[in-house]
């Protein structure tokens, strides 16, 4: 059987902040249904309502003040409802509920080009991401999840450093391979494509750890591409190919995932279904992105 004392700790607590004598236990009820504190100048009065079966008991504390006593009172109702600003995050908190607005998930990473024709020569070993998952978002969150969507940043560099040819313009509106001119020394080139991303994206903590885990998906809106050779002439001097005037997808679709170890720092993987260059008889490859993620 449950005892109940929390009567008799409330007593406890208004003597002792009366520096009275040593204060004893007053009141023990068993299995009460109801308790009501009254109180005025004259005194402080506890009623406590017990049902014992078809009967009802009420037992009657009471607390007399001396003549010279001030009572002081304060109400006041909380409705849980707060702006905070903490972790850099400024948001609205509701009890256990919080809206708020971020900036985070900074990931730098190497980039695949998954599916790539025999011999492009695209090395995942030199190709890499940077990406600001959320520049700026809008997140939800209680204890034990959130959800976010954001503005995000992308840069990824596709590149070739040991093959015997170089990216070039196929003259269609796409790009295709050449051999270097003769007599250079052989350089590199890269594919590089920038995108402003909307991440949706839903993490999930994993009780008793500091483990969580991110999954979700970008909608990239892809505004700049661009290819550079650069190789040594027969002179001796560094010569640069540039070139933006070929078709890439405009916009993408990345699947997102991630697994963070501490305060949203962690591994992700980033992949996108759609190939990166758009017709015009260009080869086909589809990014694939591992690496490491901050502050999301």
């Amino acid at each position: 059987m449950r005892t109940i004392i929390t009567t008799a700790l409330i007593i406890t607590s208004i003597a002792a902040m009366a520096q009275t004598e040593r204060t004893d236990t007053l009141m023990i009820s068993q299995r009460p249904s109801r308790a009501v504190i009254t109180e005025s100048p004259d005194g402080l009065k506890v009623t406590v309502i017990t049902n014992n079966g078809d009967t009802t008991t009420e037992s009657v504390y009471l607390q007399p003040y001396s003549p010279d006593s001030q009572v002081k009172s304060k109400q006041s109702t909380n409705t849980g409802t707060a702006t905070t600003l903490s972790d850099g995050v400024l948001g609205v908190k509701v009890k256990n509920r919080h809206w708020g607005i971020i900036s985070g998930g900074l990931g730098i990473g190497l980039v695949n080009a998954s599916g790539q024709p025999s011999g492009l020569g695209l090395q995942w070993g030199k190709s890499f991401e940077i990406s600001w998952l959320n520049a700026l978002a809008m997140r939800y969150s209680n204890r034990w999840l959130s959800v976010s969507l954001g503005l995000g940043l992308d840069w990824r560099n596709y590149k070739i450093t040991t093959s015997g040819h170089r990216l070039c313009p196929n003259g269609e509106g796409g790009i295709g391979i050449a051999p270097y001119p003769d007599g250079t020394h052989h350089g590199a080139s890269r594919i590089k494509v920038f995108s402003l991303g909307i991440p949706l994206l839903y993490t999930q903590k994993i009780p008793s750890t500091t483990l969580s885990v991110t999954l979700g998906g970008i909608l990239n809106f892809n505004t700049h591409a661009s290819l550079k050779t650069w190789y040594t002439n027969p002179n001796g001097n560094h010569t640069e190919e540039y070139a933006e005037d070929f078709h890439h997808r405009r916009v993408t679709a990345d699947l997102f995932g991630s697994l963070n170890f501490f305060k949203g720092n962690g591994i992700y993987v980033r992949y996108s279904p759609q190939t990166v260059l758009q017709g015009h008889n260009s080869p086909q490859f589809k990014p694939l992105s591992v690496g490491l993620i901050l502050f999301l």
